[in-house]
C-alpha cells in the first residue's frame, strides 16, 4: 500500500520469516521524484496486521523527525 505523507510516498508491509514464523514489518520512504531515501525493518510480531501496523507508525515518526 502505498501513503502519500508530508511530501513523501511511503509502502509498508509485512513479511513472514519461514524459519521463525514471526511476522516483520518493513517500510519504504520515497520522495517526491520517487528516490528511495530510507527503508527499514521493524521489530518481529507474531501477526500480520501489528507488523503493517507497526511499519506504518515507524515510517511517519521518520519522516516526522526529518527536517524539511
Amino acid at each position: 500500500m502505498q501513503i502519500k505523507y508530508k511530501g513523501f510516498s511511503i509502502i509498508t508491509g509485512a513479511e513472514c520469516d519461514a524459519t521463525s514464523d514471526v511476522w516483520n514489518g518493513r517500510f519504504r520512504i520515497m520522495d517526491n521524484k520517487d528516490i528511495v531515501v530510507y527503508e527499514s525493518f521493524t521489530q518481529p510480531t507474531s501477526y500480520q496486521a501489528e507488523a503493517s501496523n507497526t511499519a506504518k507508525k515507524a515510517a511517519y515518526e521518520w519522516i516526522d523527525g526529518q527536517k524539511l
